[in-house]
């Protein structure tokens, strides 16, 4: 019987406990509180919309700083390219457009007198994404970079 009274004793007052602190957690003011609705940005505010007129001056601040005064060198041109995405991704990040994946793509070439076409395509919102790009040439160098900006829902 002593064992029998223990487990009844024990159950009722796991209940009691859990039961207690649970009522006694919540204040009134909590529980009437309705939850206010979540907020989904399908588009940007106005106002944070792409910058492409600053995104512009980035590029072409930074391929400048890079390029000027320098021979295209086939050894280095890689790096080179890597260099001006990275410090132009940077750049365009401080910007703090909100929501928005920057994705940057330099390509670096020799000056030889050959023609350069390029062709890219994308599926993207017209109204939210929005893309930039400059170019930059000195005798030797031709430097195509481009930043795109892609709004993420």
């Amino acid at each position: 019987m002593a064992d029998e009274e223990e487990v009844v004793d024990e159950e009722p007052e796991v209940a009691q406990v859990g039961s207690g602190d649970s009522e006694a957690g919540l204040s009134p003011v909590e529980a009437e509180k309705p939850l206010a609705p979540p907020k989904y940005e399908v588009r940007p505010q106005l106002g944070h919309k792409f910058q492409a007129r600053n995104v512009k001056a980035i590029i072409l601040s930074t391929m400048k700083e890079q390029l000027t005064d320098r021979q295209y060198r086939a050894d280095q041109a890689p790096r080179w390219a890597k260099i001006i995405s990275n410090a132009v991704r940077q750049r365009v990040q401080d910007l703090d457009m909100k929501r928005y994946k920057i994705l940057v793509q330099t390509t670096l070439l020799e000056m030889k007198g050959a023609g350069f076409k390029c062709g890219q395509r994308c599926i993207w919102d017209p109204e939210t994404d929005y893309y930039a790009d400059e170019l930059f040439r000195n005798d030797t160098i031709f430097c195509h970079t481009v930043v795109y900006g892609v709004y993420m829902y």
